[in-house]
């Protein structure tokens, strides 16, 4: 099953080009679905139609659900929630508060995506296309399979041992509730469904996310955030969609200046993103609704092209751990490194070769290290950041 994902920061458009791709899939043939995992739903309206928790067929070949976030956390985590509301309430906590606090940061969106991977392991459809949340949400989501891992890798089966071990002693001399077996269960069962998720969505023969942007400095800004996450822990991103450009028959004098400002940030978003390609869709003189609409909006981002290919198969940039500091590896066509001009201002490194131009947001980790050196190698340019620590907005 080819799995699309769709990320940015909210109010870009998000569902209305997850909507949109998803018709024009079925359009061509896939048997699609358009899965919405954002707990603020806006697909039913999207496509002008109900829509609820379960699959509803939309048209020929295209099916449609928003995940009911409520349910999949009863499901998926109610006996452990149940545990920490009750060990949290022992400890003094509010039990409302308690409740809330059992919630982790990312579960939601991870529980949401659990039914991919249902839908995945069925092979019922050709195409996902999966309409995140907002990009803070849809990093916690991606994460969050590593989290559960590490904590069954390193610590579940020793704790569960220990406290089956002393539970009866502990419980009258700590006050405390210990989890019992069926929490335990619970959390082998979770991670058992979470087990080969972050694989299938890892694989860029199988999965992309594609990030949409509108052109203005916080929404691009953002975008280069996710997009440097997504390169970190290797998740393939295959493309970007510009949405929202004004259109060029707008002569409007009003507009004049918003259009110079748009401009400058497209070439922003095209020197951050490269070698992405940027797929364009301009504003409407109606809303983004129904059927219709939706088709003329897929029609116009991706022309005579399948939306279900992949676009790019080159990583925008890798992150190596090496010896004294990290290892920036960009791809660029073998230059001269005495053509080479960069530097990095506060988290961002701006490089330089001749005519080409690129703006990469640094992870916290490297942005912080002195940049030591720079090579090309074949058509790669690598960068070595190390050494003691700086202030932010060192050049």
């Amino acid at each position: 099953m080819r799995i699309i994902l769709y990320t940015g920061k909210g109010g870009v458009g998000k569902t209305s080009v997850s909507a949109a791709t998803a018709i024009k899939c079925a359009k061509l043939g896939y048997k699609t679905l358009v899965l919405s995992t954002d707990s603020a739903h806006s697909l039913a309206d999207s496509l002008e139609m109900e829509i609820g928790n379960g699959l509803v067929k939309v048209a020929d070949n295209l099916y449609a659900e928003e995940v009911n976030v409520n349910y999949e956390l009863k499901v998926n985590w109610g006996k452990i929630q149940s545990f920490v509301t009750k060990f949290l309430h022992h400890r003094g906590f509010d039990e409302l508060i308690a409740e809330e606090f059992a919630i982790f940061p990312g579960m939601e969106e991870l529980f949401s995506i659990l039914k991919l991977k249902e839908y995945e392991e069925q092979e019922v459809f050709d195409v996902a296309i999966i309409d995140c949340a907002p990009t803070g949400s849809t990093a916690r989501m991606l994460s969050f399979p590593d989290i559960i891992e590490w904590y069954m890798e390193k610590f579940f089966h020793l704790q569960r041992r220990i406290v089956k071990t002393i539970r009866p002693i502990a419980e009258r001399i700590v006050k405390v509730p210990l989890p019992t077996d069926d929490v335990y269960f619970s959390m082998e069962e979770l991670y058992r469904k979470i087990d080969g998720m972050k694989e299938i969505l890892t694989n860029p023969k199988q999965s992309s996310v594609r990030i949409v942007f509108n052109a203005e400095k916080m929404v691009i800004k953002e975008s280069q955030r996710i997009l440097t996450y997504l390169n970190l822990f290797n998740f393939p991103v295959d493309a970007a969609i510009a949405n929202r450009l004004i259109p060029a028959e707008v002569g409007d004098s009003f507009f004049a200046q918003w259009k110079e400002i748009e401009a400058q940030y497209l070439r922003l978003a095209e020197e951050s993103f490269k070698p992405l390609p940027i797929f364009k869709a301009h504003l409407s003189h109606r809303e983004m609704v129904g059927r219709e609409m939706l088709e003329q909006l897929a029609d116009e981002i991706f022309q005579d092209k399948d939306p279900a290919a992949i676009f790019s198969k080159k990583k925008p940039m890798t992150v190596q751990k090496v010896k004294d500091g990290y290892l920036l590896i960009i791809p660029l066509a073998h230059g001269n490194k005495k053509d080479l001009n960069l530097w990095v201002r506060g988290d961002e490194l701006t490089i330089i070769l001749k005519n080409y131009r690129r703006n990469i947001l640094l992870p916290r980790t490297i942005s912080s290290l002195p940049l030591k050196e720079a090579r090309f190698e074949g058509d790669e340019l690598k960068i070595i950041f190390g050494g003691e620590k700086h202030d932010k907005g060192s050049n």
